[in-house]
């Protein structure tokens, strides 16, 4: 079944405007960032908080957390 809500992203931007790289922040404020550890790994961090709750190996896991974790909170996408 195909996602009728698909999660929107955009480059996030330091305070000066730059791009940040390997890093994004979609339309409901989570932010994930690409970091090597050393195999590649994602962080996501949950709006207005300092730390990742998630460290996960791929994008598709990392869409699926973002929308389990906003499910269980009531943010809708």
């Amino acid at each position: 079944m195909p996602d009728l809500n698909p999660l929107k992203w955009r480059a996030k931007r330091n305070r000066d405007g730059q791009q940040i790289p390997n890093c994004w922040i979609t339309d409901s404020g989570y932010t994930v960032s690409e970091c090597r550890l050393p195999e590649r790994r994602f962080t996501v961090t949950r709006p207005g908080d300092a730390a990742p709750f998630a460290y996960l190996g791929s994008r598709e896991e990392v869409v699926s957390v973002i929308r389990a974790d906003m499910k269980a909170s009531g943010v809708l996408a």
